[in-house]
């Protein structure tokens, strides 16, 4: 299996709907994870890694208009482009309810900015090839079983431009002698000092509630894994690193000594990687121009055929060639197919 199955899908949505309630409203939905106060000060945070990543790329000449972020959940960090470095771009996720909370937090940190939000699968991302100088995503890539197809559709529709990623992991030799007792994310298990909780990473399997709601969380992603998804760009510039950021080495186009100490301990991975297409960048004044029709897309041709822009009848966009019709609900808009449309969210298919 190379994509998520429907099953883990629906478990998405159906996660991410009880966390959107449960950060923006304060009920305890799921009583093993972060509460609300808890979460806004895990999204400062966030938002200031954001802010000092962004400087970082912005001092490399990185375009960072328009962007695309991925897997963008409450847009916490498409708020620092959008608000902190006048950039304009799209925020994708699964999760309406997600996209759908970003104005609590844009209100909550004074972001007012909002990025344009796009309900859709990222397997069949629905833009146009060579839409975006920037993409970006944190802690996404590891919900796939491979992220190869992933980064491949990453690469259809970024433009001359840069991709850069953060917060993902890597496969850690580990020997589980025993399944954790309390979720990962408890207060039981926050109590745990970090030494044990680094240690007990090598020697038990852990437990969530993303897992148990069928989210894949595939933390199995040997290096020579990464090396090979990341071969779909021209070039790349990556890390890795170990206890933190305390041992931290590049990683080439192949596994080499100064890369033993980050293999043995596993860590995460991050990367700077560039896209030099000989086709030029998609020109358009309104970030709506550079979105296909999703059916279409997920056709035979698919993206390998021009696609005619998608035209607004209301409160819905609607492609020329096909028929297809996608709502805009609360600014979010819908470009999920038709059947997956049907499936995942059955309450506004026919809207």
């Amino acid at each position: 299996m190379k994509t998520q199955n429907i099953d883990n899908l629906k478990g998405e949505i159906e996660f991410r709907k009880l966390l959107a309630e449960q950060h923006v409203t304060g009920k305890m939905l799921l009583p093993d994870y972060y509460d609300k106060e808890q979460h806004d000060r895990i999204l400062l945070e966030r938002i200031n890694t954001t802010a000092a990543d962004i400087r970082k790329l912005a001092a490399r000449d990185t375009v960072l208009s328009p962007f695309l972020e991925l897997g963008a959940e409450r847009c916490q960090r498409s708020l620092v482009l959008a608000n902190d470095f006048g950039a304009t771009g799209c925020a994708v996720d699964i999760s309406y309810h997600q996209l759908q909370s970003a104005g609590h937090f844009a209100r909550l940190f004074d972001k007012p900015k909002l990025p344009l939000r796009v309900c859709c699968d990222v397997n069949h991302l629905p833009f146009r090839n060579n839409s975006f100088p920037f993409a970006f995503c944190y802690e996404f890539l590891h919900h796939f079983p491979s992220p190869r197809p992933v980064l491949e559709e990453i690469y259809r529709v970024l433009a001359n431009g840069v991709f850069f990623f953060s917060e993902e992991p890597y496969k850690r030799p580990a020997i589980p002698l025993y399944k954790q007792r309390h979720k990962i994310y408890s207060q039981a298990t926050l109590r745990k000092s970090k030494m044990r909780r680094f240690l007990e990473k090598y020697i038990s399997e852990d437990c969530c509630d993303e897992r148990e709601h069928g989210i894949i969380e595939n933390d199995d992603i040997t290096l020579r894994d990464w090396i090979n998804a990341l071969a779909v760009f021209e070039a790349r510039t990556v890390h890795i690193s170990s206890i933190g950021n305390r041992i931290r080495t590049e990683l080439g186009a192949g596994i080499t000594l100064k890369n033993l100490p980050n293999l043995l301990l596993g860590g995460g991975i991050s990367g700077i990687c560039t896209k030099n297409p000989a086709d030029a960048r998609v020109a358009v004044t309104n970030l709506a121009d550079l979105f296909v029709c999703p059916d279409c897309l997920a056709g035979p041709t698919g993206s390998r055929t021009e696609q005619p822009p998608l035209e607004k009848t209301g409160d819905h966009l609607r492609c020329p060639r096909c028929g297809s019709s996608f709502p805009v609900i609360e600014d979010v808009t819908f470009l999920l197919p038709t059947r997956l449309m049907r499936e995942l969210y059955p309450e506004f298919a026919g809207r």
